[in-house]
């Protein structure tokens, strides 16, 4: 009876210890099994030789991704095309500069952006990844005729590529060129020079070389170079003979600068300091008749507009009398003994009878 029971137990106990194994292994993985998953795809007029199901995609080096399949858009749309299809899924942290919700908001904003993808290569592995950056468009851009499936991002040319072309037209620009023509035409060069008429003119050239050095050295021993080599040491001993002489007179002439320049400033500084008060008393006492005439000015301005209309008739009687006064003098002058003689005028009698 024993024996039976701890069977009991110990099959009890391994059901239970592979329940809880069991419930570990889905509280873990459900996460992964039940994350959505983001896809892209890309396609490539390249080989993709060292790219395999599972390697990274990245954006400037930081994982951002995984490559899910590799084929042709031939197989998966049923159409003609030399292109390599390649789908790799996004990860929910993937953030490519842009903000979003989810992936593949944050993904279309980067694409619309200028966001593509390219080939690169790690170190000595050759094991190659994707690798994604933001990159102005270019001739080299695919052009696709067809709707991608998944979000579609664009592809640029690896740097292998780039200079696996650069060589190719190197060797195409190489392979142009017309090298027995050009052989023809440096033999045809060289028998149009007279070797023997350039090896003569060099020799000739020579010649005189070596006759003019000798004329130079026979110029630099003669006896008037060495004497005016000697002459110029004379001078240049009397030059700073005389430079020594004059320094100190010109020592004694800065000294003397020196000196009347402080007293010059001793001088500037006592008459600031003497006519500084005057000056600061008399600058007040303009400002204060500046004030009185600007107070003047405003009062005669105010009582000029207070009585405009006044001063205006009175203008007016001045310009009437002035004008009586004329008359008066030009009649005394033509007739004098009217004004003396004459009787007054009579006075006139209104419509209605009575006199004025």
């Amino acid at each position: 009876m024993t024996q039976k029971t701890n069977y009991f137990k110990l099959g009890l106990f391994v059901i239970l210890a592979f329940a809880l194994t069991a419930a570990m292994l889905i509280a873990l993985g459900a996460g992964q099994f039940l994350k959505t998953e983001t896809l892209a795809e890309t396609y490539f007029n390249e080989s993709v030789q060292g790219l395999d199901i599972g390697s990274e995609v990245k954006y400037k080096g930081v994982k951002i991704g995984a490559v899910k399949s590799i084929t042709t858009p031939t197989k998966v749309y049923d159409i003609a095309s030399n292109y390599v299809l390649v789908t790799f899924s996004l990860s929910e942290d993937c953030y490519v500069g842009q903000t979003g919700k989810n992936p593949e908001e944050r993904m279309k904003k980067a694409v619309k952006d200028g966001l593509s993808v390219f080939l690169s290569f790690n170190g000595l592995t050759g094991s190659a990844y994707l690798e994604t950056d933001y990159k102005k468009p270019g001739p080299d851009d695919l052009k696709i005729t067809w709707t991608p499936e998944n979000l579609y991002v664009p592809s640029q040319p690896s740097n292998i590529k780039q200079v696996s072309d650069a060589l190719s037209q190197a060797m195409e620009t190489l392979g142009s060129l017309d090298f027995k023509e050009m052989k023809e035409d440096l033999s045809a060069l060289l028998k149009g020079l007279n070797i023997t008429k350039v090896s003569a003119q060099a020799e000739s050239l020579f010649k005189e070389l070596r006759q003019t050095n000798k004329d130079l050295a026979k110029i630099l021993t003669s006896g008037q170079v060495k004497q005016l080599l000697a002459d110029a040491g004379a001078s240049v001993a009397d030059l700073k003979q005389i430079v020594q002489e004059a320094k100190v007179p010109i020592k004694q002439t800065l000294a003397d600068i020196n000196t009347a320049s402080g007293s010059f400033k001793r001088m500037a500084t006592g008459l600031e300091q003497g006519y500084e008060g005057k000056l600061t008393n008399m600058s007040e006492k303009m400002n204060t008749v500046l004030a009185s005439l600007e107070k003047t000015s405003r009062l005669l301005e105010n009582m000029i507009w207070t009585n405009a209309d006044v001063i205006e008739k009175t203008i007016g009687n001045l310009e009437d009398t002035t004008e009586n006064l004329n008359q008066f003098t030009r009649e005394l002058r033509e007739y004098p003994g009217r004004i003396l003689m004459e009787a007054p005028p009579a006075r006139k009698t209104s419509t209605s009878g009575k006199e004025k």
